[in-house]
């Protein structure tokens, strides 16, 4: 879109890109124009967008998979889950140097 705002002040507008240039003549601006429509930036940013929204609806619908897998396996992790790195004998366990004891 282009517009006057002022004397010799045009202004070419692109919404879709955020694309904003201002010319001192409407030639100019229309040049401007006519050359970010041609650039590849103009050509993929719907493309780019409708594919943003679709990778962020998989992202949600993979989340809520790995969570609801991740909730219906937590029991079975915490019967495998490993012991605790502890001794056995109450000898070692009293050792500070590599448990703590009192």
């Amino acid at each position: 879109m282009i517009r006057k705002e002022g004397k010799a002040r045009w202004v070419y507008e692109c919404r879709p890109c955020d694309v904003q240039a201002q010319a001192h003549d409407q030639f100019r601006a229309l040049e401007y124009g006519q050359h970010h429509e041609g650039t590849m930036e103009h050509a993929t940013k719907p493309m780019a967008d409708a594919l943003g929204i679709f990778a962020e609806s998989l992202t949600e619908m993979a989340n809520t998979f790995v969570n609801t897998v991740a909730s219906a396996f937590k029991p079975l992790a915490d019967v495998l889950a490993t012991p605790p790195n502890i001794p056995h004998d109450p000898s070692l366990r009293r050792d500070r140097r590599k448990w703590g004891g009192r």
